[in-house]
């Protein structure tokens, strides 16, 4: 937490939108009227962190962490991304970026992780 109503800072709009994206309206406004400090457990439990692990492991958590989603598909990756932005905005989905999700079966990626699946090993992927 960060006790914005004791410094008299007043956050942005772009800011207190992302915060109620994330949290939700009632969890933004309790952090920024209450102005509380708050530890790492009540902030994984209001959802502005994903996971809490112990100050000794913070770095190999971060590697490891790293080393998972540089294993995974980097199209996949790219296109996870790119929809999760696309889905803040309300506007209705065009048709192209509906079916866009399911272009993937083109993609080398998908043959090479599928191949891998069966055979049982790990994939190498290429980015294509």
């Amino acid at each position: 937490g960060v006790p914005i109503n004791r410094i008299g800072v007043i956050m942005a709009y772009p800011e207190i939108e992302a915060l109620i994206d994330l949290v939700g309206r009632a969890t933004a406004l309790e952090i920024l009227l209450e102005g509380r400090v708050f530890g790492a457990a009540e902030a994984k439990e209001k959802g502005l962190v994903t996971r809490v692990v112990p100050d000794a492991q913070v770095e190999e958590e971060v590697y490891a962490s790293a080393r998972r989603i540089a294993d995974g598909a980097p199209h996949s990756n790219r296109l996870h991304k790119k929809f999760a932005r696309r889905l803040l905005d309300p506007t209705p989905l065009s048709a192209e970026e509906f079916s866009e999700g399911f272009a993937s079966a083109n993609f080398e990626d998908y043959q090479e992780g599928y191949r891998a699946f069966v055979e049982k090993r790990k994939p190498d992927f290429k980015g294509r």
